[in-house]
């Protein structure tokens, strides 16, 4: 054999394949190539960490800790609105999880085939079988089960978002486990998404994660911030509904724009009239590509985009509803008919829309969690999350005007069915549309030409004075009346309405003088135009006797009253609302005049009449339960003032409001009279 450098290669016989460089090779040669490396997944297993301490979900994480253990019989889902904090507690357990030893797996469904074959090649399995059966979703599956199953020591599995359920099977209920979702002997699944579908899931056990307790939502925000004991951390938190997302966002504001926002309270008066402010705020401080998820207006318009996909009339239906039940005021669905619907902006043509498709539409966002089923009085009714409800409105652009008509010829249509929702409704609607600079009732109107809008004009300052909004009923009273003087006539009885219902402002504004020479000039503008029995003579004669009742003028309220009470009586009889109220006035003067049984027996009387013709949970029965609270006080029986007072309170948030000035009133009442007893 020749050496180098004269040696040479030679080869002898048939190649086949590749040949490599050699000395002498004698006989057949087979050289196969390599085979090439399987194709890594590019895909993130690891959990998120928690950026603060997780608040309020101490129950919430108990209950997960005890059920996680190897061979679980079912495996777990959090549900709930987006931006409620479901991945939180997720990650909260996952590092439990991991303090305790186990393996952590994190798995978001728009990946969960590369992600779940990754998961088994890290428990041993080949990444060649992994490539093999990566074609074969089904076949996928049942492959790495087999390896999580076989796991030699215990993990949890964490599938986030699953947003999209038929992600997780696509064929099958996930439920069934015979996609992604299954229980297993080898460690713990647990799984988070907006549906909250119990039937959809079950067996698995399903937990629906609410918004923060007061307390929780103050130290979220506080921790999100940085910092203990923010001045306005309190009613920041409670402007923002408790919601995690809302309260992470402020804090990061606060943390961030500290010479904007020096303290809680300087962004609360920023978010005062526009929640939304935080996403414009916050946006420049959100980073990577899941930004749609960590704003206020992206995950709940994410949920919608869900939702409509199947339900194209879903999305119309929620603004519809943010606007007739604003502030999470509960819309009975008896405001919804059919009838009143049929042809406007949520009957879809390629969709016609009828009772089934209706039902649908609002069990999907009930199902999303964007709205709440709940019974109203006795009534089914559906109303959304005071942030959620003013998150959507603020969405809505002038392009959206035919939609607010839509809801406003409702409003007027089913007018008196529930004034105060109605007053907060128009409320919110007059002040979405003077925003958009749109032209409101009151600007230039021809009222000569549409008696409709002379009604409409003077029906929203009444129900803004009844909602406790005196300062829009006076200033969009102020605008009205101009043109009611100058185009119907200062005698005009619609003219003379509407000067009621400014002076009605401003006795709710404290402004005594102003109300009482108004009440003065009504009185006697009636007389002349109505004579002496006719109704709007009555109601400007029974405000210039509440004038002494404000002032404390106790006698003079008794003695202004009684005659009204007879004439009245006389006329339409024991029963007479106006009667009721004129009887509930007297005894409130006799009660401060000392005569306090007196005065409790005439309450009483009144509530007993009442509740005759009214529901236990109306508002004017809640008023006779406020005084009769009052009068037990005075009386010294702390026990019966709080359990009137707490019925009072009880009905009176639910029926007005909880910012509405006699909810604070007759709350403020009740903390007195607890104070008291104890």
């Amino acid at each position: 054999m020749a050496s180098p450098p004269d040696a040479h290669n030679s080869a002898h016989g048939a190649v086949h394949g590749q040949l490599i460089q050699s000395r002498d090779i004698h006989g057949d040669v087979n050289v196969y190539s390599p085979q090439a490396p399987a194709t890594v997944a590019d895909v993130s297993l690891d959990p998120p960490r928690l950026a603060t301490a997780v608040r309020g979900r101490d129950g919430l994480l108990e209950a997960l800790r005890d059920a996680m253990a190897p061979g679980a019989p079912e495996p777990h889902v959090l549900t709930g609105p987006g931006g409620f904090g479901k991945t939180t507690v997720a990650a909260a357990l996952a590092e439990h999880a991991r303090t305790e030893g186990w393996t952590v797996f994190w798995v978001r469904p728009d990946a969960i085939l590369p992600s779940m074959l990754e998961i088994a090649v890290e428990l041993g399995a080949s990444r060649t079988e992994a490539e093999q059966v990566k074609g074969a979703p089904r076949s996928a599956a049942r492959w790495v089960w087999r390896h999580l199953d076989a796991a030699p020591h215990p993990w949890l599995l964490v599938i986030d978002n699953a947003d999209r359920p038929e992600l997780l099977d696509p064929e099958n209920r996930p439920g069934e486990q015979r996609g992604w979702m299954r229980s297993s002997p080898g460690g713990f699944v647990l799984v988070t998404s907006r549906v909250n579908d119990p039937a959809l899931w079950a067996p698995a056990k399903v937990h629906r994660v609410e918004i923060l307790t007061h307390q929780a939502a103050r130290s979220a925000l506080s921790d999100h911030a940085g910092a203990e004991d923010i001045p306005g951390a309190e009613a920041l938190a409670e402007r923002l509904g408790g919601v995690p997302i809302a309260l992470a966002l402020a804090g990061r504001i606060l943390a961030t724009h500290g010479l904007l926002f020096p303290d809680a309270w300087s962004l609360l008066e920023r978010l005062k009239d526009d929640v939304t402010g935080l996403d414009r705020l916050a946006s420049p401080l959100i980073a990577g590509t899941s930004s749609e998820r960590e704003l206020l207006s992206g995950v709940w318009s994410l949920s919608l985009r869900l939702v409509g996909e199947r339900f194209p009339q879903a999305e119309r239906l929620l603004e519809f509803l943010a606007l007739l039940g604003p502030e999470g005021m509960h819309v009975s669905v008896r405001r919804l008919p059919i009838s009143a619907l049929r042809g406007g902006l949520l009957d879809d043509p390629a969709s016609p829309l009828d009772e089934a498709t209706l039902a649908r539409s609002i069990n999907a966002l009930i199902v999303q969690g964007l709205v709440r089923s709940s019974l109203d009085r006795g009534e089914p009714a559906v109303h959304l999350h005071p942030l959620v409800a003013e998150t959507v409105s603020a969405g809505l652009t002038s392009s959206d005007a035919p939609l607010i008509d839509e809801v406003t010829s409702l409003l007027f249509r089913q007018n008196g069915r529930d004034p105060f929702q109605e007053s907060i409704a128009h409320f919110h609607i007059l002040r979405r549309r003077a925003r958009w600079g749109d032209p409101l009732p009151g600007d230039d109107p021809d009222f000569r030409e549409s008696p409709e809008l002379v009604s409409q004009a003077v029906e929203i300052v009444r129900l803004l004075n009844l909602a406790g909004l005196s300062e829009g009923a006076e200033s969009m009273g102020r605008r009205f009346v101009r043109d009611l003087e100058s185009q119907l006539g200062e005698s005009h009885p619609e003219t003379l309405r509407m000067r009621h219902g400014i002076a009605e402002s401003w006795l709710q504004q404290g402004e005594l003088t102003k109300a009482e020479r108004a009440y003065h000039d009504l009185l006697e503008t009636n007389l002349a135009v109505h004579g002496e029995e006719h109704d709007a003579t009555f109601s400007a004669r029974f405000m210039v006797a509440l004038m002494p009742l404000r002032r404390g003028d106790w006698q003079a309220a008794v003695t202004g009253f009684r005659p009204l009470i007879e004439s009245r009586t006389r006329r339409y009889g024991p029963d007479d609302g106006r009667v009721l109220l004129a009887r509930e006035n007297v005894a409130f003067a006799l009660m401060h005049l000392g005569d306090v049984r007196r005065a409790e027996d005439e309450f009483l009387a009144v509530r007993e009449i009442r509740l005759r013709t009214l529901d236990v949970e109306h508002p004017l029965v809640a008023m006779s339960d406020y005084y009769l609270g009052r009068a037990a006080f005075m009386a010294g029986d702390c026990d019966r003032a709080g359990e009137h007072l707490r019925r009072c309170v009880d009905v009176r948030e639910r029926t007005l409001g909880h910012g509405h000035p006699d909810s604070e009133d007759s709350r403020e009442w009740l903390e007195r009279v607890n104070e008291e007893a104890n």
